[in-house]
């Protein structure tokens, strides 16, 4: 299998901690250059991983013929203009989560990929879904083990961007400037950064939502971009599900349930547990699930994609459709009104 060369765009804390090792491992890539607009954070990245070429200006990755794809992970609102500019410029790309923060750049992100239909675009975080436990939840609903769906529940959370980007912060020799809590430099909060989660496991599951009510609050954090939120939302076939993110939450519980009509099934995203509640045994059932997935390695996937010629798990499309929900959330809590979904 021929190597793919990537650019890594943004040198931050998911660079350092998730992509680059995740890349570092896998045989048939290799990384060629690392951009930020923060110079130094670029040179010490390239360095701690002996990367050879670093720049200050993303466009540079852009411009090398030795770079067949690119991760974009600098903060949420720089993701659309990137991610066009790299498609354009016949890279194939990760979009680190959210996909962006407005309706208006994820549409210039699928009108881009379908221009360019030879690139491959993949949109985080659906890829991390393709698991044994999610296909078992995916296989009882297709075979109505469940009945008739009449709710899901789910909920990601943790306490807080900030020790996080302490981390960051003392790695570079920094003081610590949480940009997650800047409306300006994050445009949002928990739900852009842990929310996405939450609505995108139900969208993977159980298809796509019509409305959105949300509420959406600022309860402990310094910030001026929300910490809490609930979203209660109207699937296309009337099931309505109740997505919920926070980042004042000490200790981890969390997950999504989906209610039938003749059972429960409670699936645990991070740990990755299930239990399936049939009502005809009046039992609970922990099934044995199959080992760990090829895609589940975010990195490989992508990889065999564009060598094979596949289509990524996570589009463009999808992405959009989650940004859409979460821009109408911030409506729904803005007017106190459901908002009906374009798409």
């Amino acid at each position: 299998m021929r190597k793919i060369n990537f650019g890594i765009i943004g040198c931050g804390g998911i660079s350092n901690y998730f992509h680059i090792p995740e890349l570092k491992s896998v045989e048939e890539a290799e990384i060629i250059a690392v951009a930020d607009i923060k110079p130094e954070r670029a040179r010490l990245t390239a360095e701690r991983f002996n990367v050879k070429h670093w720049y200050s200006d993303y466009t540079k990755i852009l411009e090398r013929d030795d770079i067949d794809a690119v991760i974009v992970a600098t903060p949420h609102p720089t993701h659309a203009k990137i991610a066009v500019d790299s498609i354009e410029a016949e890279k194939h790309v990760i979009i680190q989560k959210p996909m962006c923060t407005k309706v208006k750049d994820a549409e210039a992100i699928v009108e881009a990929s379908r221009k360019h239909s030879n690139i491959k675009v993949m949109v985080l975080p659906f890829v991390y879904f393709d698991t044994p436990a999610f296909d078992y939840v995916k296989s009882l609903l297709k075979e109505g083990e469940l009945g008739k769906v009449c709710m899901v529940r789910s909920r990601v959370a943790h306490g807080g961007p900030e020790k996080y980007q302490e981390e960051v912060a003392r790695m570079f020799g920094e003081e610590t400037n949480c940009w997650f809590f800047d409306p300006e430099r994050a445009h949002g909060g928990a739900l852009l950064d842990l929310g996405v989660y939450a609505i995108s496991q139900i969208v993977y599951l159980l298809g796509r939502v019509k409305s959105v009510s949300a509420l959406v609050t600022t309860l402990d954090k310094p910030a001026k971009v929300d910490d809490n939120n609930a979203l209660l939302m109207e699937m296309e076939n009337g099931t309505l599900a109740i997505a919920e993110s926070s980042w004042t939450q000490v200790a981890t519980l969390e997950g999504t349930s989906i209610y039938g009509t003749k059972g429960t099934v409670l699936l645990n995203y991070f740990n990755m547990p299930v239990v399936f509640y049939k009502q005809k045994e009046s039992s609970w059932i922990i099934p044995t699930l199959a080992k760990e997935k090829e895609s589940q390695h975010t990195h490989r996937h992508f990889i065999k994609c564009i060598i094979n010629d596949l289509k990524p798990i996570g589009t463009p499309e999808e992405g959009k459709h989650v940004v859409e929900i979460m821009e109408a959330a911030y409506k729904s809590a803005k007017t106190g009104k459901i908002v009906k979904l374009k798409t």
